[in-house]
């Protein structure tokens, strides 16, 4: 087993597990915010998060993954970088604080004005973050990274509740999002010992440029596919759609933020490493895939089948329109999951002009959907995101197959273990809700959840495949490995 191999497993759990108490903690806290609150607060904030989201983008301007692709040291091309982020984050803040009024009444909704506003600030704090968060990941350190996500988790889960028990309603929202963003911004800086400065050397920034521009058009166009789904529910269909819509989205995204797009963050850094040897991109490659058929299958597939009692029971009756547009995007994360590995490796290879081709293409298909399907509601934009995610899986997939001289049939291969236990786990379940466990009470989804975990724990140990038996291998060696330390 290669050294490689190796330190990106490890990096791996640093990154992945240690998160996952904390996303519990979240979880749990947000279905009390969601009890408190009232659809039309995640509304509100929903449009507000488009800000949110595009500051993570625009502020980095696409060359932080420059830093973690190229290796990127040279401290006056990291001040570069600083630089004009924080130059474009100066002008966004200012253009979106002065356009406030315009989003608001655009948006029909008056309260919009005031959150955007101060929302807008959070484009300039980002921008002292990005190049912090780049040094780490370039360097493997996953576990202080994760160390600093979580504590970033934590405080805008315990802000957001504190701030919706004292009746402070979107704004609660709001600021559990930037209060933490402010402290998180200032103690990763003095993590990693980085102190900004402001210059610019033209002579240091071309090599990173080409990179940077094709990367920042597939970072816009990834948050403009992102909201878009959003921005038409909020326009023609309301806050209170719109709330309803991005509860089912976020709830859907907990999984995969917490667990696939950490794999993806490490697997991009490994990518990037190893680009130019194809025989092992592929072993990596097939490995990934094959171990988020194995978690995120068997998540989603369960996700799917206690949907209506997770609504019920723990969101409350004023939820219940979003359970059928939560279905079919939970449907659409069987896809989802694998397009943050295929960009990891697109990006990390080089391959970014035609992976930003092929994203655009699909985000076409996309907005065609949700006019094609608007006058369904919320269910219809919840089709048409599913139909975005397919057809980016299969044209971005087909280049990263080419790239690395990989057929579909041997990726198909390794996906097929985790797709077969998770569908006989889905069989068990759906009987016994069906059939014994009708009624959608908490009782009754707990008892699902153990029944799905057994049937599918209980199929993957008795599966004779080669690749489930690699992975059983691979997992009980370092489970051994890590009481073995302890013991020392």
């Amino acid at each position: 087993m290669s050294d490689q191999n190796v330190s990106t497993r490890s990096q791996l759990y640093w990154f992945t597990l240690l998160k996952i108490p904390t996303h519990i903690v979240a979880f749990v806290i947000s279905i009390l915010v969601a009890r408190i609150l009232d659809p039309n607060d995640f509304g509100i904030m929903g449009i507000a998060m488009m800000l949110i989201g595009y500051a993570n983008l625009f502020t980095d301007f696409g060359l932080s993954e420059a830093v973690i692709q190229k290796g990127i040291r040279d401290y006056k091309t990291l001040t570069s970088i600083f630089t004009l982020n924080l130059a474009f984050s100066i002008g966004l803040a200012i253009l979106f604080y002065a356009s406030a009024e315009h989003i608001a009444v655009f948006f029909n909704s008056a309260e919009c004005e005031d959150v955007i506003k101060v929302m807008s600030s959070v484009f300039i704090i980002s921008s002292f973050a990005t190049i912090p968060y780049a040094i780490l990941r370039r360097d493997m350190n996953f576990k202080t990274l994760a160390l600093v996500q979580l504590n970033h988790s934590l405080l805008m889960s315990f802000i957001t509740l504190f701030l919706a028990l004292y009746n402070y309603g979107y704004w609660a929202l709001a600021f559990g999002q930037l209060v933490p963003s402010v402290l998180m911004a200032v103690y990763v800086c003095f993590r990693v010992r980085w102190m900004p400065g402001v210059s610019y050397n033209y002579s240091a920034m071309k090599p990173v440029m080409d990179f940077g521009v094709w990367n920042f058009l597939k970072t816009q166009l990834g948050f403009v596919a992102q909201h878009t789904d959003r921005f038409i529910i909020g326009r023609w269909l309301g806050t209170t759609s719109l709330g309803l819509y991005d509860k089912a989205l976020t709830t859907a995204e907990t999984p995969y933020n917490s667990v696939t797009m950490n794999i993806n963050g490490v697997m991009f850094s490994a990518f990037s490493k190893i680009r130019e040897d194809k025989k092992l991109l592929r072993q990596q490659f097939k490995k990934s895939l094959a171990l988020l058929s194995f978690i995120n299958f068997p998540i989603y597939f369960g996700i799917l089948v206690i949907a209506p009692y997770f609504v019920i029971s723990l969101l409350g009756e004023k939820w219940a329109p979003m359970i059928i547009p939560f279905q079919i995007i939970l449907f659409s994360y069987l896809f989802k999951t694998f397009s943050g590995m295929i960009a990891s490796l697109n990006v990390g290879i080089g391959q970014y002009r035609n992976h930003t081709i092929r994203f655009f293409i699909s985000w076409l298909a996309f907005i065609a959907a949700c006019f094609f399907l608007l006058d369904l509601d919320i269910p219809g934009i919840a089709l048409a995101y599913l139909v975005h995610n397919l057809c980016f899986v299969i044209l971005c997939m087909n280049l990263s197959l080419k790239s690395i001289e990989l057929s579909w049939k041997d990726a198909l291969r390794v996906i097929l273990p985790g797709a077969i236990a998770s569908l006989f786990m889905l069989l068990v379940t759906w009987m016994i809700t069906y059939f014994l466990l009708p009624e959608y009470t908490f009782a009754n989804m707990i008892f699902i959840i153990i029944a799905g975990a057994f049937a599918y724990c209980g199929f993957i140990l008795l599966d004779k495949s080669y690749i489930t038996k690699d992975l059983r291998e691979v997992i009980f060696a370092d489970i051994k490995k890590i009481f073995a330390s302890k013991h020392k």
